[in-house]
């Protein structure tokens, strides 16, 4: 919660003046502009900024509340912003008093910034969610590479949760981990994903029996994990109702559908926008499919829900490939084994689990199944032209959803006591690179073939006896 004051400013180029005198007999302090005034807004409620254009200049008025009458895009995009057209005076004056004195919120996303595939960054890339984001809730600041949250802004489409690459960001209200312990229990039923703003108009259509409601918060929220956990657990076809199904949803609808229609022949999602949709669904949702399948998701990653619950659709077959839209990508990556000292660079770059580095075999290996195609392995590559990433849509063979290995070498043993403690590569290009300069210095050289412990031995026992060779 956050205490908001009772300063309004109300845009209207035709004018308010009856809305203006009831806010202040209800203690409202207000100042009208039209919209040829205002330049811009920013901020959140109760502590709004507005620039305003006069013939004498700009300047500010900060406002805890922003009415608007026919709002452009920017003007609705931060909290206690509202439009007011076709709204009554007294039906706005009900909105405010339930914002001020308190202003309630909810937090509607969790983050894990050790997954995000933006932040902390040493090169800027991508973030959809601040892209796809209708507010101000996410934005990027570029400079640190972060995301900054502002969860007053936010609105709980959940938009941002669906087209995000790793699952770094959440839905609060309802997580994955709790999605897919709930699509448990619609085992042998038909489950229809109906949004919150929906519910209303539900009673106008009658569900067959076998068909469940699954109340979500928003169609824009589901993504492809949600779909393969209700689709699977329930072993039915999947109905998603809801007229504003967002960018990510659509694409994780095109996505499993078409991995579906592969395997089975068959579409295992129908989005519904309108009623008449929804009936058609209703007529050709099926239960008692063959893609039924239960995963303990406790502790597994978005991306390697996704591998699991695919690669048992997969078992052992080959179906082709199905193509990937702009925000749900895989990718696979290939290395150059010459160039390659298995520094391990892109590995540790790699926040997803996709390249894994065997200490069984010395090797590098790739999950493509996991490769969310944010590049970060190659731009941490020290090696020039080492590591390509190629875009890829999902192989419906097994060894998509494996680690294969990309590069290995065998260790180098320390010349002094035989320990492995580098790869042979590594040791030798080091060596080559430093070569010139230890020419003249046997000690030095014989130390790049050596273990940190016989390294420091063999300096220490340089510089003893060149202090008894001072010394005579």
């Amino acid at each position: 919660e956050k205490p908001v004051g009772k300063n309004v400013v109300i845009v209207s180029n035709g004018g308010r003046e009856n809305l203006a005198n009831l806010l202040k007999e209800k203690g409202f302090k207000t100042i009208e502009l039209t919209h040829f005034e205002i330049k811009f807004i920013y901020g959140a409620a109760g502590e709004l900024s507005v620039l305003v254009l006069r013939p004498d200049g700009e300047f500010e008025v900060d406002c805890d509340f922003f009415l608007v009458e026919n709002a452009r895009e920017y003007m609705l995009k931060q909290s206690g912003c509202y439009e007011i057209s076709g709204l009554k005076d007294d039906e706005i004056l009900e909105i405010l008093n339930s914002k001020s004195p308190v202003y309630h919120y909810k937090n509607s996303t969790i983050f894990d910034p050790a997954i995000c595939q933006y932040q902390g960054r040493r090169n800027e890339l991508r973030a959809p969610c601040a892209e796809i984001c209708p507010t101000v809730a996410i934005l990027k600041n570029d400079e640190k590479r972060e995301l900054v949250f502002s969860h007053i802004d936010c609105i709980g489409c959940g938009a941002c949760v669906s087209v995000c690459p790793s699952g770094a960001l959440k839905f609060a209200k309802l997580p994955q981990s709790v999605f897919g312990e709930i699509a448990k229990l619609y085992a042998g039923k038909i489950p229809l994903l109906i949004a919150e703003s929906e519910i209303a108009s539900a009673p106008a259509v009658q569900l067959p029996c076998g068909v469940l409601p699954f109340g979500i918060f928003g169609s824009k929220q589901i993504d492809e994990v949600n779909l393969l956990s209700a689709m699977q657990e329930s072993g039915s076809s999947v109905i998603i109702y809801g007229t504003d199904a967002g960018e990510g949803t659509r694409e994780a609808v095109e996505l499993i559908n078409g991995i579906s229609r592969a395997i089975y022949g068959k579409d295992a999602v129908f989005l519904a926008r309108n009623l008449i949709e929804l009936q058609e669904a209703l007529k050709q949702a099926q239960s008692s499919q063959l893609w039924a399948f239960s995963l303990n998701e406790q502790g597994l990653s978005k991306k390697e829900i996704f591998s699991k619950r695919v690669s048992a659709m997969v078992g052992e077959g080959s179906f082709g490939a199905v193509k990937s839209g702009e925000l749900l990508k895989f990718g696979k990556v290939s290395i150059n084994e010459a160039s390659c000292t298995l520094c391990l660079s892109c590995v540790g770059a790699c926040n997803t689990g996709a390249l894994y580095a065997d200490n069984s075999d010395n090797s590098i290996k790739l999950n493509a199944s996991l490769c969310t195609t944010c590049n970060y392995c190659v731009l941490s590559c020290a090696e020039k032209d080492t590591i390509e990433l190629q875009p890829c849509g999902v192989e419906l063979e097994p060894g998509f959803f494996n680690y294969k290995m990309l590069a290995k070498d065998e260790l180098f043993k320390c010349i002094e006591c035989g320990k492995e403690f580098a790869t042979s590569k590594a040791v030798m290009k080091i060596a080559e690179m430093m070569g010139a300069h230890f020419a003249n210095e046997p000690e030095k050289m014989k130390t790049l073939f050596c273990c940190g412990d016989c390294k420091a031995k063999i300096m220490i026992k340089k510089q003893i006896e060149d202090a008894r060779k001072g010394a005579m």
